[in-house]
This record gives C-alpha cells, sequence and structure tokens, in this order.
C-alpha cells in the first residue's frame, strides 16, 4: 500500500467515529481551567487510526509523545513530551522567575519552587489505631495543580510526580491496593488504572517519565508498633518485591520477588527507587547509609560507576564538582577532588541542588528562637544568602515536601 492510499484509508477510518453524547458537558467542565480539554471516544478503527496517524507524526517530526492506551475505557491519551531539563543557570544565580515562595500559608496553598526542583506535593500525617499495640501513619495528600499553582488535598493514599508536573501515579487510602492510576494534574482525571496481580504502596517514576516501579507489600508498609516507653518494638517490612510498569502501555510487568532481608533497615516502608539513568532499581541500607542496586529483574547489582555514597539527601551538584554534607547545624558543602569546604550554611538539612550554586534546605532565615521551628530555604553555597520559600511550620501541622524535577 502506497502511503497515499494508507492516508486515504485513515482518513475513511476516521470519518467513522462516533461524537460521545456528554460532549458538550465535558467542554463545559474543561472550559473553567486554561489548557484543559475534552477527549473524544472513538470506536476500535478509529482507535487504530489516531495511534497509527501518531505513529506517522513520529516518523516526520521525531518529537511527538507516544500514545497511551487506557484500560477499560474507550479514549486514546497521549503523554505530554518526555521531560527536559532546565537550561545550565549561569553567572551563579537562579533563572529568571524561577524562585516561587509561600511564606504566608503553613502547609502551603501557593506553589513552592526554587531553579530545577518544585514541590510537586506534600503530605500530612496522621495515626490511627489498627490492632493491638499496633497503629498506622495515614498520609494525607496535598497535590500541585500546575494549572492555578496551589496544592489541592487528594483522596489517594500515596503517589509519586513525574518529571515535568503533568502526571501523578496514584494509590488508593487502604494500602496496600490491587492497581494504580495515572492522573492528570491539568485535567485533574484519572488517565488509566493498571491493575498488578499483588498490592502495592508505594510508587515511583523513572528519570525520563516513562515507567514506575511498584513496591509490593502483603500489609499497609506504614505501620508500627506502638510506643511503649521502654523502646520501639520493630515490626519487620512486609515488602515481597515489586513490578516495573509500562506506562505507555499501561501494563504491569512481571512480578519480581525481592524480600525486605537484603540490608539493614528497620523500617517498615522499603520502597525501590530508580537509578539517575533509569537502567537499575535501589534501596537504601543504613549501616551505613548507601544504595543497593538491582537490575529491573530483581537481581543485585554492583552500584554504578558514577554513584557517589553520600550523607545528605541533596547530594551531588548538577556540575558534579561539589557535595552536600550531612544534617546537623550548620552543614557544609565540600570540593569532591580535594574534599576541602568550601562553605557551611547555618540550616538543619540539605535537600536539593537548585542550580550549582543554591540549595534548597531545612532551616531559618535570618535569627530564629530555636533552630528546630524552620522550614524551606534557599541557601547559597557560601551560606551568606538565605531567602525563605515556606513559611515557618512552628505553630502549626508539620509537613512533608516531594520534590520533583520540573
Amino acid at each position: 500500500m502506497t502511503t497515499r492510499e494508507l492516508r486515504k484509508t485513515l482518513e475513511e477510518w476516521a470519518r467513522e467515529a462516533r461524537v460521545p453524547a456528554d460532549l458538550a458537558d465535558r467542554a463545559l467542565r474543561a472550559g473553567g481551567r486554561r489548557r484543559r480539554s475534552a477527549f473524544l471516544a472513538l470506536p476500535a478503527a478509529a482507535t487504530c487510526a489516531v495511534v497509527l496517524a501518531v505513529a506517522l507524526a513520529v516518523t516526520r517530526a521525531g518529537s511527538a509523545p507516544s500514545p497511551v492506551a487506557v484500560q477499560s475505557r474507550d479514549e486514546v491519551i497521549r503523554l505530554a513530551p518526555a521531560h527536559e531539563p532546565p537550561d545550565k543557570v549561569t553567572a551563579g544565580r537562579s533563572s529568571a522567575g524561577s524562585v516561587l515562595t509561600d511564606t504566608r500559608d503553613s502547609p502551603p496553598r501557593k506553589m513552592i519552587a526554587a531553579g530545577r526542583w518544585a514541590v510537586s506535593a506534600y503530605w500530612t500525617g496522621e495515626w490511627r489505631k489498627s490492632g493491638p499495640d499496633l497503629r498506622v501513619r495515614e498520609r494525607n495528600w496535598y497535590l500541585l495543580d500546575p494549572v492555578t499553582a496551589t496544592y489541592d488535598e487528594t483522596e489517594w493514599g500515596f503517589l509519586d510526580v513525574s518529571p515535568g508536573l503533568r502526571y501523578a501515579a496514584v494509590l488508593e487510602k487502604a494500602l496496600p491496593v490491587r492497581r494504580i492510576g495515572v492522573f492528570d494534574m491539568e485535567t485533574r482525571e484519572v488517565r488509566a488504572w493498571i491493575p498488578v496481580g499483588r498490592p502495592v504502596g508505594g510508587v515511583a517514576w523513572s528519570p525520563d517519565g516513562k515507567s514506575l516501579v511498584a513496591t509490593a507489600y502483603t500489609r499497609h508498609p506504614d505501620e508500627e508498633a506502638v510506643p511503649d516507653g521502654a523502646g520501639q518494638r520493630v515490626i519487620d517490612s512486609s515488602r515481597t518485591g515489586f513490578y516495573v510498569i509500562d506506562v505507555a502501555t499501561a501494563t504491569a510487568g512481571e512480578f519480581h520477588a525481592v524480600g525486605p532481608d537484603a540490608v539493614d533497615n528497620p523500617n517498615g516502608r522499603r520502597d525501590f527507587g530508580w537509578s539517575d539513568d533509569g537502567a537499575l532499581i535501589y534501596e537504601w541500607d543504613i549501616s551505613p547509609r548507601h544504595k543497593v542496586f538491582y537490575d529491573l529483574a530483581g537481581n543485585p547489582r554492583v552500584a554504578p560507576a558514577d554513584y557517589v555514597v553520600t550523607e545528605s539527601k541533596a547530594g551531588v551538584s548538577p556540575d558534579g564538582t561539589l557535595l552536600a554534607g550531612r544534617d546537623g547545624l550548620p552543614t557544609a558543602v565540600t570540593e569532591r577532588v580535594t574534599g576541602n569546604v568550601v562553605g557551611r550554611q547555618r540550616v538543619l538539612q540539605l535537600l536539593a541542588w537548585a542550580d550549582d550554586d543554591h540549595l534548597i534546605a531545612l532551616g531559618c532565615a535570618g535569627s530564629c528562637g530555636n533552630e528546630f521551628a524552620n522550614g524551606l530555604v534557599l541557601v547559597t553555597v557560601d551560606g551568606k544568602e538565605t531567602v525563605p520559600l515556606s513559611a515557618n511550620p512552628a505553630r502549626t501541622r508539620s509537613w512533608e515536601p516531594l520534590f520533583t524535577l520540573r
């Protein structure tokens, strides 16, 4: 069949599309939100036409996103273009307009971001009794709406946000659960429900935003013993293994068994994360604290050649020359080649590198009566400048941020 004949056939299939009866209602609902649109429900033949048309567009343009098949629905949706790292920041300054703050509300209502990173979501915790001498910490999640640049309370029990701030992988409240949702953060709709054979309690996006690793548990991963004054009784983790999810086809791969005994970590929640290049997954060993790596089939692997053991969440600077030091007032940044300290910061924790010269940290801007009454700040490597990003949470609920590359 020639290209001309193929195009004609596709056009004939497209004309067979049936417009859903509630299309007007969808459009009206979407009209109140900028950049939100209704999607058409298509018959099988037209669905094939859409997929083929997208494939042709990719061949010609080379940059179109891949389609995503949504199970148990008639729609075909497309992922947003893959996340691209922001331009390099020059002259030691954050790029224009890259710092967003909410220094009034705690927990925040408005979007917080600095340089490469944004607070894509955050959670507050509440304890409930789950059995004799047992309790569970339930997370109340607040997710960024990238259209309004505000945070909305959600119904989810666990979530993670993809690079680029477009999609969230979501789990329902009664963890662990047997399906994973792909939630469109702009339209505020679940675009796919992905079933899994074994219940999962944690999920994480790959660096390219195309895959998920879902960690399986037999009971709630945040369950623990009630403190009795004689020391915390440790409950063994109920982790059983993981699934790798192909987001493009909304399907889970085979289950891979990896129990909780491979490393020294007393926590009940033992979620897997991704290596920087997305080729491996890892879990934490805490004696001493470092990452233990596995391939995508669950086999142990040596650490990547560029892996650097770090004692902070921030780790290595974007240009690879500096290393953020351990928690504790004050913190320090060292030069990787020489080990020399290049700056000390009056903060408690270094959380992420905004750019090569600034870090997002947990601390105080200005004078503090209590070093633990602190919020998020942006601090220079030399520690001479500190700018508040969030409000002081001393008299309000504590909240835990989720940082995502934007």
